[in-house]
């Protein structure tokens, strides 16, 4: 009888951990960089007043920003060529009242902002990321490049997620975005 009480209070709050944000990645583009194929992009509604508060409180909060590069073709059929993980985190200073946000394309420095809406367009954008080098894609082939951003406050072992569901109750999770390009 303990059991099945357990078992349906457990399951009852695991169902606002699937209730999740929804971001949109837009204003994708694809470029030649110097000599590599570059992407720049947006995350759009990606944070909340909730999040916003915790970030002002102090509380460390990372993007993750998954890059895929396949070549052209049916989904199935779809060799990978690459598959990256970005992080974008922020963390508030509240003695220098200062955001400090870590971006991976800019790994030789720390940004610094010291007005919040800065600090989110920093976190929420991709800039001139190199993906590939050019000469390793064939000219006359399709590739499409695939992105997706999410977010996790806290980083909890998946089983754990389901006991402190309220962590995630402001976690945000985009579609993929597919965009295709020729080599």
């Amino acid at each position: 009888m303990l059991c099945c009480f357990l078992a349906i209070i457990s399951c009852s709050f695991a169902l606002p951990v699937m209730a999740k944000n929804k971001a949109e990645i837009v204003d994708v583009k694809i470029s030649r960089d110097h000599g590599n194929i570059a992407v720049s992009f947006r995350i759009e509604d990606c944070f909340t007043s909730k999040m916003e508060e915790a970030i002002k409180n102090g509380v460390a909060t990372t993007f993750r920003i998954r890059v895929v590069l396949e070549r052209a073709g049916a989904s199935f059929f779809r060799p990978q060529i690459l598959d990256i993980v970005l992080e974008h985190s922020i963390k508030y200073d509240r003695l220098k009242n200062e955001y400090r946000v870590k971006l991976p394309e800019h790994p030789d420095r720390m940004s610094v902002a010291h007005d919040f809406e800065e600090a989110k367009r920093l976190m929420a954008t991709v800039k001139d990321l190199p993906v590939i080098p050019a000469w390793r894609l064939n000219k006359d082939k399709g590739y499409t490049l695939r992105l997706k951003a999410e977010l996790s406050k806290v980083q909890l072992p998946v089983f754990l997620r389901y006991i402190f569901f309220f962590v995630s109750l402001w976690d945000f999770e985009s579609d993929w975005h597919n965009a295709d390009f020729s080599g």
